[in-house]
């Protein structure tokens, strides 16, 4: 129940921060008040009215970001954490971390992620990596009755651990109970909205404050002083910009899963579109996860049948549990191995795995690891040049070699210092390049994006994969050894000279993304639990579907085809999903700049603000409402080429066009105004100066998508004509009825005066356009389209 219950508390939390963010706004605080006040006044039908509408607008809003959130939950649930969970009779059933309960035992692998704070019960060469709870990048055995904690990774070996406290009271839930992945962890473009949301607040306060003195000052009519407030509120706070964001990215969301591309993070739209330096890992990423052995090599003096018998007692006894291991022992034709006293699996931190064979007669260790880690400890001049030729031979054709080597003593050697080794085997393994990779490399190259790979492979290896997978300077190799002395300092000024880092350990892993997202917005993509740390660190983390769980709950992507091929439709479409909200944001900022520009001209000039409430809202659902629903189309469905997304921050490239735009269309509406205000009525002129806005309004969308895409396909430019026509059309359908004109407070408009009209928005139509073609065409549209 507790658990049940946790749970059920965070959810709650989730759905009252939707609540919250819906409807505790300044703009709305602002505009229940108008209509509280204008009811007050006598105004009683549009004080309703304006309290109705803004009530569906709330209501609409909060309906659609639930549904959204509860979609993206449901997704989630895909890669849920499943946890092996022992039972009473010996047997194992997969249960969700939510369903653990006190003094539950659980089974953990190489791989697992632990699910809570408990303690091992028994375990098998059982190592942990505690860095997402401490820091530390080290991994420490554990023995019996030795205390792990949640979140922890497992690195070695098999444990069964009796769980002591359900997740929702472990020290890393309490570290991490305030990240909410829906609702907290903003990507850099909602923060921008948020901003512009949050400031656009504080002038709206300014103004509402000039506006109370001027009316004071000019024994306006307190009801004429409440409209112009609730106009103003309406239009200069971009109140549903930040949900439309959302919105857009959690559709997004949904689209991309049909691509094969899950994300676990919402925001993880925007950062596939920000991708400069690509990391990854070689074995499951770029290659097939699945490894062959094709032979097996073994030095004179020892035969092949006893090399066999003790590759096999280390493959069922170490409680290694590798895809390496895993082929060794499909391949080997011995069916039984011998008696061990001791093992030690195998950790890619320590690059090596052991065991202790149980022979009175004979004492010594049998480790298995890569070759060149036991190169320089091996006693045997001609053993070292043979297994040299064999490293260098095997390298060059991107094939791996494991090695199996016997060491004499009484204990495993944890460290190989001072050791001495010789040769018993060495396996010759491959694993084919998945495919479509040759063709993701060159998606991302051709993007600008940097290429890196970053294994635990010999350097020759790595470099003849990522030669066949068309990776660019491949000649920059540096290995891990060669990187031990490095400082902090030296990784932030030497890691981006590198492509191919081999022979690396995790805590390398981790500490090259840290270096390398200094040089710009780093993404990493991998499979194994060696590859935990480095995808946490990552700007982005990206990984299979099939690698190791902790892998997986860590990234904020996950292929679920296991393909890296599968990304760049992922990525091409988080261009269109970015590229659209910068089409939609400038919507909204258009409309912002008009506000605060035609207030102040009007002020400058001693007018009142011809608009009511009503007038906004009906000029809104035109301007802002209708184009959305182009833009979610677009945003899904698209008509052409998108230009990739460049590193400008969001508002430098968003904010300008709308600016200089409304600049114009205030100066176009303060023409109309003038002409019209000796001759017009109140209702006439609010008709004109709402006819003017909403017309004025289909013009900025009209030319927003050359702006921000660079190139409109005809497609587009068809759907854009067509799209206007049908918003004229309604308009005119709008003002035709009674209904429409009484309940937005408009009147009928004379022919002569919406042929005006029409003039003064062809003039501005012309000027926009000439703005557009000579200073806002986006400098990418002259390049080669994305390939796709």
């Amino acid at each position: 129940m507790n658990a049940l219950f946790g749970i059920k508390k965070e959810k709650l939390f989730e759905l009252w921060h939707l609540i919250a963010r819906n409807v505790f706004l300044l703009i709305n605080a602002i505009i229940f008040s108008v209509a509280a006040l204008l009811i007050f006044f006598g105004n009683t039908k549009e004080g309703i009215f304006l309290g109705i509408i803004i009530l569906f607008n709330i209501s609409l809003g909060l309906i659609q970001d639930i549904h959204a959130w509860r979609t993206l939950e449901k997704l989630r649930l895909l890669t849920a954490l499943s946890i092996s969970r022992l039972n009473p009779d010996g047997s194992v059933s997969a249960v969700l971390l939510d369903d653990l309960k006190k003094n539950d035992q659980v089974v953990l692998h190489l791989g697992d992620q632990v699910p809570s704070d408990g303690t091992v019960f028994s375990q098998k060469g059982f190592e942990v990596n505690e860095a997402l709870i401490t820091g530390e990048s080290s991994s420490f055995p554990k023995k019996e009755n030795d205390r792990v904690l949640a979140g922890s990774i497992v690195t070695a070996g098999t444990a069964v651990l009796k769980i002591e406290t359900i997740f929702s009271e472990s020290r890393i839930s309490k570290m991490t109970e305030k990240i909410q992945r829906y609702t907290e962890n903003a990507s850099p473009i909602q923060e921008s909205v948020r901003l512009v949301v949050k400031y656009s607040g504080y002038v709206l306060l300014l103004v509402i404050a000039f506006v109370a003195f001027r009316g004071i000052q000019t024994s306006e009519p307190i009801i004429l002083m409440v409209k112009s407030i609730g106009a103003l509120a309406s239009m200069i706070v971009p109140q549903g910009l930040v949900i439309a964001v959302t919105l857009l990215f959690a559709y997004g969301s949904v689209h991309l899963y049909r691509k094969h591309v899950l994300l676990q993070d919402v925001n993880a739209v925007e950062k596939l579109g920000r991708i400069k330096n690509l990391c990854l890992d070689k074995t499951g990423t770029l290659t097939e996860n699945t490894l062959t052995v094709e032979d097996t090599h073994v030095p004179a003096g020892i035969s092949r049948e006893e090399a066999e018998y003790l590759t096999t007692t280390y493959t069922c006894e170490s409680g290694d549990s590798s895809q390496t291991i895993r082929a060794v022992q499909k391949y080997l034709r011995c069916p039984t191995g011998g008696e061990v006293s001791d093992a030690m699996p195998f950790s890619s931190m320590r690059g090596y795995g052991g065991i202790l064979m149980k022979d009175p007669q004979k004492k010594e260790a049998i480790l298995v690891g890569a070759p060149d880690i036991f190169l320089p400890h091996l006693l045997n001049e001609e053993e070292k040049e043979w297994l040299s030729l064999l490293i260098e031979t095997h390298g060059r054709e991107g094939k791996r070699l494991l090695c199996v080597v016997r060491s004499p003593g009484e204990m495993i050697p944890r460290e190989l210092a001072g050791v001495s080794l010789s040769v018993v085997a060495a396996y010759v393994l491959h694993n084919e390049l998945r495919a479509g990779t040759r063709e993701a490399i060159r998606f991302f190259q051709n993007r600008g994006v940097v290429i890196r790979i970053i294994s635990g492979d010999n350097p020759e290896t790595v470099r003849a994969i990522a030669n066949l997978a068309g990776v660019y300077h491949t000649e920059n190799v540096i290995t891990g050894a060669e990187m031990e002395k490095w400082n902090e300092r030296d990784f932030g000024e030497h890691a981006k000279r590198f492509t191919i880092f081999a022979r690396i350990k995790p805590e390398q892993k981790s500490k090259i993304i840290k270096a390398l997202k200094k040089d710009g917005f780093t993404a990493m993509v991998g499979d194994g639990a060696n590859d935990a740390l480095a995808i946490k660190k990552a700007d982005l983390g990206i990984a299979m579907f099939d690698g190791a769980p902790a892998t997986r709950r860590l990234a904020s992507v996950v292929l679920t085809h296991n393909s890296f091929a599968e990304l760049p439709e992922g990525v091409a479409l988080a261009d269109r999903i970015i590229k659209n909200v910068e089409i939609y944001a400038s919507v909204f900022f258009n409309q912002m700049f008009i506000g605060v520009f035609f207030f102040t001209l009007l002020s400058v000039f001693e007018y009142s603000y011809p608009f009511t409430p009503l007038n906004i809202t009906f000029s809104n659902y035109f301007t802002v409402g209708l184009p959305g629903v182009l833009v979610f189309y677009w945003a899904i469905r698209p008509s052409g080429n998108i230009m990739k997304e460049n590193a400008q921050s969001f508002l430098l490239r968003v904010i300008p066009f709308p600016f200089i735009a409304a600049i114009v269309q205030s100066s176009a509406m303060l023409a109309v105004f003038i002409l019209y205000r000796a001759s017009a009525g109140t209702e006439e002129m609010s008709a004109i100066m709402v006819i003017s806005s909403i017309l004025l309004g289909i013009v900025f969308f009209s030319l927003s998508p050359r702006v921000y895409e660079g190139v409109t396909s005809r497609v587009q430019k068809i759907q854009v004509f067509w799209f206007g026509a049908l918003e004229v059309l309604l308009l005119s359908f709008a003002f035709s009825f009674p209904f429409f004109l009484e309940f937005f407070n408009v009147t009928s408009v004379p022919a002569v005066s919406f042929a005006v009209i029409i003039s003064v928005v062809i003039a501005c139509a012309l000027v926009l356009y000439f703005l557009v073609w000579s200073f806002f065409r986006a400098p990418q549209a002259r390049q080669s389209p994305l390939l796709r």
